[in-house]
């Protein structure tokens, strides 16, 4: 990025936390990219970024001001694509594993899981070597567009009259849904991340997710109550996974051209293979504690929280009783319920927590939430209530949505930009299908035995364990904005 001394105050995007341009002084304490993150006592400097002065001033007025306006208008087209990406995903996540779970009960979450988790690592792994040196444009339309075919494939094998193909279908349904949910937003959030620096962020990224709430709850609301229609016109529920391939390619023609101009990531040049691509990432997460303790805790948090949410699952299509459509409307309702809540918080509490707690503290809140969340599905499956356990389901699942996402995303900010995509990739995607592949041991188990307590009960223990690892990151979050590992390259000017 220009030095800000070469603009015009309105064009600064700094100009909301810094009264007037400073000339760099690294051992200046207001010369603070992190800024926005850190208290006073935990400032760092970093290349290439225009000073701000440390006047104490809240970046949280900035969303009101007409410099406000400017970085929403910038995030308008990134916003969108979020927003459809997790519509979609959340579409498809619903139907396929509602479908899923009516067609193979506990035994298939056994299969699925793993095999879901192993994709999402394999997948990640080998998009960490083009990630970062080709344009995200590019990479968001080469993962759109094979997602989109390898839909249209699934739906082919569903609509299949063969029953063990249409259970195929379903289950590659549900694992494109999980990579829809994660691998796509990524490459978003890193566009996000190449156009908006640190203390930007901050204001703009609270509203970018507000806004990525309008697409989850579209996708919520027509997963919840489309089966009230489809049963009534004898359409079978997957016909709605229709809408995953037709959005995907759609969007794959949009974002590049309302990107067209925007200057994006550097690429670092360098041809690598996959060993030195995710060596490079790991390098950088194991060279910086707050982060490897961030990838412990999430890690340990999504092995928790997926043996949950299978117990949930197979627990709900106990009590449908064979019915698809009841699992759908009740995993779709109970999802839609927990999004109302998050967006609650989103407009109440969430900037003000952050404020509070900085990023490793509001990262800190998931792990007791699943906890508590472990705790209260074991008591449901003790007292057999599907009640007790979708307010289990809540526990968890509304300071993932909520705190923690917005927390996960002001964090990786902090990350160069010629990194950033592929670290995401490590800290974000495979401590989840760490998450999945364990948690499908776990349910495992608990099927082996016949005993449905025992994978909450286990969650818990997970769930436990993640705690202490939080608090590493708590600890050594100062340390970690004084690494080199967090020097950024200066980057390109809007054009």
């Amino acid at each position: 990025m220009n030095d800000s001394t070469s603009k015009p105050p309105e064009e600064d995007p700094w100009g909301f936390a810094a009264s007037k341009p400073k000339p760099r002084a690294t051992t200046e304490a207001g010369d603070d990219p992190f800024g926005a993150f850190a208290r006073p006592a935990q400032r760092a400097s970093s290349e290439g970024e225009p000073a701000v002065e440390a006047s104490g001033q809240r970046l949280s007025g900035v969303e009101g001001s007409q410099h406000g306006h400017h970085l929403r208008d910038r995030a308008f087209s990134l916003t969108v694509a979020l927003s459809t990406v997790f519509a979609l995903g959340f579409i498809a996540e619903i139907v396929a594993a509602s479908r899923f779970i009516h067609l193979t009960g506990l035994q298939g979450l056994v299969i699925i899981y793993p095999l879901g988790g192993l994709g999402l690592i394999l997948v990640a792994f080998a998009q960490v070597t083009w990630i970062d040196r080709i344009d995200r444009q590019r990479a968001f339309v080469r993962v759109a567009l094979g997602y989109g075919v390898v839909f249209i494939i699934a739906l082919v094998l569903i609509a299949n009259p063969s029953e063990k193909l249409s259970i195929i279908g379903t289950g590659l349904a549900c694992i494109l849904a999980e990579q829809m949910n994660f691998l796509l937003p990524l490459i978003v959030w890193a566009m996000l991340g190449d156009l908006f620096n640190a203390a930007e962020s901050r204001s703009v990224f609270p509203w970018v997710i507000t806004w990525r709430y309008a697409g989850q709850f579209v996708g919520l609301v027509i997963a919840s109550f489309a089966p009230l229609l489809l049963t009534q016109l004898d359409i079978p529920l997957y016909t709605l996974l229709i809408a995953c391939p037709i959005g995907l390619i759609a969007l794959a023609i949009f974002l590049p051209r309302s990107l067209k101009g925007r200057a994006l990531n550097q690429s670092h040049g360098e041809q690598e293979n996959i060993q030195e691509s995710v060596k490079s990432a790991w390098d950088f997460v194991a060279g910086v504690k707050a982060f490897r303790a961030i990838f412990i805790t999430s890690s340990l948090v999504f092995v928790a929280g997926s043996a949950l949410e299978g117990t949930f699952l197979s627990q709900s299509a106990d009590w449908a009783k064979g019915s698809e459509s009841k699992v759908e409307i009740l995993y779709g309702s109970t999802l839609l319920f927990v999004f109302i809540i998050c967006w609650i918080l989103q407009r109440s509490a969430v900037t003000k927590t952050m404020e509070k707690l900085d990023i490793p503290g509001s990262l800190a809140l998931l792990p007791i939430a699943t906890l508590i969340g472990g705790v209260i599905i074991v008591a449901g499956v003790q007292v057999d209530l599907l009640g007790v356990m979708l307010i289990g389901i809540v526990a968890w699942r509304v300071p993932w949505w909520s705190i923690d996402d917005v927390a996960r995303r002001a964090a990786m900010a902090l990350v160069p930009d010629q990194r950033r995509a592929r670290v995401s990739f490590i800290v974000d995607l495979v401590p989840y299908g760490i998450g999945l592949i364990t948690a499908g041991g776990i349910l495992g188990i608990a099927r082996a035995f016949d005993a449905p307590i025992v994978a909450p009960a286990l969650a818990a223990v997970f769930a436990l364990t993640a705690i202490p690892a939080s608090r590493v990151a708590i600890r050594s979050w100062a340390d970690a904005l004084l690494s080199p590992h967090l020097k950024r390259r200066k980057r390109l000017a809007e054009k």
